[in-house]
């Protein structure tokens, strides 16, 4: 919603916020209430062996044709650098996907 906010200008998005069904904002402060975790997670939830690179989940969602998924929870994986790459490729497939 807030990105709808932000780029009201763009005719691309003017209809964005109507199209958003479900949205869940993350913070340190929503695990340290969920998970006891009060200093936070540089690696999401789990960084045991069923975690790493390829296994991670990717950045498509199976229930939801129009969902993809950025952050140390999916693919590449965590740290600055990989969000950030994922982040990167998340928003070329979304360029692609609406031919932008």
């Amino acid at each position: 919603k807030r990105l709808a906010a932000m780029n009201g200008n763009d005719e691309s998005l003017k209809n964005l916020e109507a199209h958003i069904i479900h949205e869940v904002v993350d913070t340190p402060a929503t695990y340290a209430d969920q998970y006891n975790v009060a200093a936070g997670t540089p690696f999401a939830l789990s960084h045991g062996f069923s975690q790493l690179s390829l296994t991670r989940p990717g950045a498509e969602s199976d229930k939801h044709p129009n969902v993809l998924f950025v952050g140390a929870s999916s693919r590449p994986g965590n740290g600055v650098p990989l969000v950030l790459l994922g982040a990167k490729l998340v928003a070329e497939k979304i360029l692609r996907r609406f031919n932008i």
